[in-house]
């Protein structure tokens, strides 16, 4: 199908402002949840608000002026090359003096001042290839030929990310992979052939991992060892809680004064809860759905097969990771270490959230012709 011309100005600016508006709430629980640390390790109350404002400002721009503007068709002439990038960086956090351990995950690449998460951009050259096998539907109802090699590139991505380890990033882009190939119409059979081993080496990784079994055993029993295994899940609970319906007011959490671990990366979402109470927590659920709402109206105009995939892609990603960091934050999931959207800390995770938003624009753009 050839390329049409169209304007770059005809895009969907619903979709941007609930970015922007979730991404305003993000700096400010931010910097709630994260000043005494910054002032006691860092000295300096505004280090992580800054250099969170400063990736935003970045994101966002790149988003306007450059990534909106790229034809989505262009992903997917370079499935494969996004692949490589991905696998490179996902290689190089094992590298020594390249790649940084943080609380005993090596997830990070170090240059200069600077970190790079990779496997956040993993995430993306992931969904692209996606959308790229399962819109070719002559293939995708082949097991050899359509879902076979699905498998064996994300086993490949798995093997990296458990390695760091990040179990939850391998959870997050197997309820995706299983998604895109039910909408691409890949047969029950076949999605049932590799779900089962799929469900068993999950429970393998689980059980052979001690600190999992004790995460899971937080999750199931948190009351049984309260200053133990359940202390994280109890107090994230206890945000919510004290919050009630109006909260306890911007910088009044007490469960961020060192009782909740990463309160401004993985329980962000609980201390949103204990400041902005019920209501807060009811407005940020309803931004996210109104996203997901603009991103599967924007699928369901595109104006081909693999951008439908693509966008569903995108947006069932935002929408599976918020929804997993929330249910970890309530204590209905056990705990991943996912990050929220658009909220938590995090400048390789902000910049690929807008990088999303950016192809989501182009997706829109390219439908209304």
């Amino acid at each position: 199908m050839h390329s049409k011309k169209y304007s770059g100005y005809k895009w969907d600016w619903w979709l941007f402002i609930l970015a922007f508006i979730l991404t305003s709430i993000g700096l400010l629980m931010i910097f709630s949840s994260s000043f005494i640390l910054a002032q006691r390790e860092m000295g300096n109350p505004y280090y992580f608000l800054e250099r969170q404002l400063i990736y935003a400002i970045v994101a966002i721009l790149l988003t306007l002026t450059v990534v909106r503007y790229i034809p989505y068709q262009f992903y997917r002439r370079t499935t494969y090359l996004f692949l490589l990038f991905a696998l490179i960086g996902l290689v190089l956090v094992f590298v020594p003096g390249i790649g940084r351990t943080i609380n005993n995950a090596t997830r990070w690449v170090g240059i200069g001042s600077i970190s790079i998460q990779p496997s956040e951009f993993a995430k993306i050259a992931f969904i692209i290839y996606l959308a790229a096998a399962v819109s070719r539907e002559e293939k995708v109802k082949s097991f050899s030929v359509g879902i076979l090699p699905v498998i064996i590139i994300y086993s490949l991505f798995a093997i990296f990310l458990l390695a760091e380890p990040d179990l939850g990033t391998v959870v997050l882009l197997g309820c995706l992979m299983f998604t895109l190939l039910f909408l691409g119409g890949a047969k029950l059979r076949h999605l049932g052939l590799i779900s089962l081993p799929g469900a068993c080496l999950f429970l393998y990784l689980i059980f052979t991992a001690p600190y999992r079994i004790k995460r899971l055993m937080a999750f199931l029993h948190p009351e049984k060892d309260p200053f133990g295994v359940g202390y994280v899940i109890l107090h994230s609970k206890l945000a919510f809680a004290s919050g009630g319906l109006w909260g306890q007011g911007l910088g009044a959490s007490r469960q961020k004064l060192f009782y909740l671990p990463e309160p401004f990366t993985d329980y962000i979402f609980s201390i949103l809860g204990e400041e902005l109470g019920f209501w807060g927590v009811v407005l940020t659920v309803c931004l996210f759905g109104f996203l997901i709402w603009r991103g599967v109206n924007i699928a369901r105009s595109a104006r081909d097969l693999f951008g439908f995939h693509l966008a569903m892609g995108l947006i069932f990603w935002l929408g599976f990771q918020a929804l997993i960091h929330m249910g970890v934050c309530l204590g209905l999931l056990p705990p991943k270490g996912i990050t929220l959207p658009f909220i938590s800390y995090g400048g390789s995770a902000l910049l690929v959230d807008f990088i999303a938003i950016g192809i989501l624009e182009n997706i829109y753009v390219q439908g209304q012709k």
